[in-house]
């Protein structure tokens, strides 16, 4: 089970990676297969998404005895931040995935729309403040459950601060921009790596924040 589960996890963080470089990976599909980058690289965004959920799924229902006990019992600081970082995540991924399902292709919506439709502009803006705070999140909520972080790993961390800031993810979060700005020339390991080390570093915070409460 254990396997399994870490099977789970690094799947998840694997595709977590490829929904946040989406259009990145549909340009590179536009260069090699001749295809339409705007027109595919959304659907295959739609299709890592679904692919995301559905771990996401296959992750609660194994952990499900954590969830139908996290309100029972008593709480310490550690198991109040824990439930509490579940729940602000659990919320981000039912928005995640309701603003996907009011813009996907799939299921007929025209991304057009956004710009003239209320439903659509919503269902965009609101994609994107739960995607880019889910990454933060998520990337926390990892960090609660790691025992144990080497020392050499807080050097990606510290990198990740600068990377936080070069890829305007605050932006982002905060709504400054409306519209999500990729780099179309630059070599898509630089923008994994950059994502791997903001990862990295709210992990870390995450870890330090269960360290202090466990003391």
């Amino acid at each position: 089970m254990k396997k399994l589960r870490l099977a789970i996890d690094i799947l998840m963080t694997l595709f977590l990676l490829m929904s946040m470089s989406y259009e990145t990976i549909g340009n590179i599909f536009e260069k090699i297969f001749g295809i339409d980058a705007y027109e595919y690289g959304a659907l295959i965004h739609e299709f890592i998404g679904v692919a995301f959920i559905a771990l996401v799924i296959f992750h609660l229902w194994l952990n499900r005895r954590w969830l139908l006990n996290m309100f029972k019992g008593r709480y310490n600081a550690a198991r109040s931040v824990l439930v509490f970082a579940d729940v602000v995540l659990i919320v981000d991924i039912i928005l995640l995935l309701v603003s996907g399902l009011m813009m996907s292709r799939i299921l007929g919506a025209d991304p057009d729309e956004s710009f003239e439709s209320f439903g659509m502009s919503f269902a965009r803006i609101a994609h994107m403040l739960a995607a880019y705070w889910g990454y933060v999140i998520m990337s926390f909520h990892v960090g609660l459950h790691i025992k144990k972080f080497p020392a050499i790993i807080f050097i990606p961390a510290l990198y990740g601060c600068y990377a936080f800031v070069k890829r305007q993810l605050h932006e982002y979060m905060f709504l400054r921009t409306e519209f999500v700005f990729f780099d179309f020339e630059e070599p898509i390991i630089y923008f994994l790596l950059d994502y791997i080390a903001i990862m990295i570093l709210f992990a870390s915070v995450g870890y330090f924040v269960m360290k202090m409460c466990r003391r």
